[in-house]
C-alpha cells in the first residue's frame, strides 16, 4: 500500500519535471511550432553519390530508405529544400586467426550531407553521420555475403534515421525562431 503511493508520487514528480524542462516531441503537430513532418515531406532527396562504383546499389537502397522515411506521401511536387548526400563504405578484417584467415569484419558507412534551400540554393544545414557494423566471415561464401549484406542494411537504416532526425531538429529550431547561423552546423 505504502509502496504504491510512493510509486504514484514519484511518477507524478517525474512527469512534472519532464514538462518543466521544456521537453516536446519532435513530430508533435502544433500550430505554434509548425508541422515538422510536412517540412520533411517537402525535401527533395537527390541521387546519392558514392566514392566507389561497387557501392552504387547500397546508395540506391539508402536513397529509397530516406524517401520512405521523409516522403511517405511520395516525392514533393514543389520542394522547399534539396538533400545532397555523399556516401563512402569501408570494410576492414578485424578477427584474424593464426592461419591468417579472417573471421570477423567491420563495415563502416559514412554519409556527408548538405541541405540546401530551393529558393536561393543556400546551404542551411551540413553534417555527417557514421555507422559501424560487424559481421562474421565463415567458410561458406554465401553465408558471409549474406552477413555482409545484413550489416550494410543495418548501417543505412541507422544513417537514414539519424539524418532524418537531424533535419527534423533543424526544422523544429527554425519554427522556434532560432537564427539559421546558430542552426547551421548542429
Amino acid at each position: 500500500m505504502w509502496s504504491s503511493r510512493i510509486r504514484a508520487l514519484l511518477c507524478a514528480a517525474f512527469l512534472l519535471a519532464l514538462s518543466a524542462c521544456g521537453f516536446q516531441p519532435l513530430y508533435q503537430k502544433n500550430a505554434a511550432t509548425g508541422v515538422v513532418t510536412d517540412d520533411l515531406g517537402r525535401v527533395k532527396i537527390a541521387t546519392i553519390k558514392t566514392t566507389r562504383r561497387e557501392d552504387d546499389r547500397l546508395a540506391q537502397k539508402f536513397h529509397n530508405l530516406l524517401l520512405d522515411r521523409m516522403n511517405p506521401q511520395g516525392r514533393p511536387r514543389q520542394p522547399t529544400h534539396t538533400l545532397i548526400i555523399t556516401m563512402s563504405v569501408g570494410r576492414e578484417e578485424t578477427g584474424i586467426q593464426i592461419t591468417d584467415d579472417a573471421t570477423r569484419a567491420r563495415l563502416t558507412v559514412r554519409a556527408s550531407f548538405v541541405l540546401r534551400a530551393t529558393v536561393d540554393n543556400e546551404e542551411v544545414l551540413t553534417g555527417s553521420e557514421r555507422s559501424v557494423n560487424s559481421y562474421n566471415i565463415v567458410d561458406s561464401e554465401f553465408a558471409t555475403l549474406s552477413a555482409e549484406a545484413d550489416a550494410s542494411d543495418r548501417a543505412i537504416r541507422e544513417l537514414s534515421d539519424a539524418i532524418k532526425l537531424r533535419i527534423g531538429v533543424y526544422f523544429t529550431r527554425l519554427h522556434q525562431g532560432i537564427p539559421p547561423d546558430e542552426n547551421r552546423r548542429r
